[in-house]
């Protein structure tokens, strides 16, 4: 496993859009945090208690797509390139492969959703302080954010990894990933209603607490999170079985 592993981290960082992607995330976390959160805020928005929790939420779930992106790359890459039958050389086993995957993708969308946390409300306040703004005591629910945004993170890398297993495809899969969200799920709340946190990107929004769907909606953040992993599940055997079956080049 430790040369799997080995070779997906090479991989990964030796695409020049890993860096790209990574760049553009701390460009818009100095932006999101720093002026939008922090220099730009409003009289109204300094008397919020809740502000740095409400902007770590906001900056979590806009940057999310990011890493999610680069998971997407990872594994869309060596189908488009031919490169796939390099990664399976140096495994006897496709299912080895899958799962050095998911370990790159998770440890990279943890570490980048943890450094989004702990960026935006620093930053914001950094921002106050240079615009001379005084916000008012704040109560931040710190274990509630670690949880739910970590897993937000993850979250939405992994679909995005799950994404590029079934459609396998880069260019669908990068489409599927940056429309369905809105889009799709967009279009069936008009029918679902109140029912749309049942949809994987309503539930993961819902986990973290974030989305216009979360007023709305019965199910605890818990629940949310059981219902998005159901999806993650279900798709990654299917993904799993398609790997194993289909010719890799």
């Amino acid at each position: 496993m430790n040369n799997q592993l080995r070779a997906e981290f090479k991989k990964v960082f030796s695409i020049r859009s890993t860096y790209i992607i990574l760049g553009l995330m701390l460009i818009f976390v100095v932006f999101f945090g720093f002026y939008v959160g922090g220099w730009h805020s409003s009289r109204i928005d300094l008397l919020d208690p809740h502000r740095l929790f409400r902007i770590t939420q906001q900056s979590i779930s806009f940057l999310a797509i990011l890493p999610a992106l680069i998971a997407v790359l990872l594994f869309s890459h060596e189908f488009r390139y031919n490169l796939a039958s390099y990664s399976l050389t140096i495994s006897k086993s496709r299912s080895r492969v899958l799962v050095a995957k998911f370990i790159v993708v998770s440890i990279i969308a943890l570490v980048s959703t943890g450094l989004v946390g702990v960026l935006s409300p620093l930053l914001a306040l950094a921002g106050m302080d240079a615009n001379h703004l005084h916000i008012v005591h704040q109560s931040y629910y710190f274990v509630n954010i670690v949880w739910r945004g970590l897993f937000y993170g993850w979250g939405y890398s992994i679909i995005g990894l799950v994404i590029a297993m079934l459609v396998r495809e880069q260019i669908g899969a990068l489409v599927t990933l940056l429309i369905f969200p809105t889009l799709v799920e967009g279009l069936l709340s008009i029918w679902l209603t109140s029912n749309t946190v049942y949809l994987p990107f309503s539930a993961l929004h819902s986990e973290l607490g974030v989305g216009l769907n979360v007023a709305k909606t019965n199910l605890s953040p818990i629940n949310s999170l059981y219902v998005f992993l159901g999806y993650v599940i279900v798709g990654s055997i299917i993904g799993w079985i398609l790997f194993l079956r289909r010719d890799a080049a």
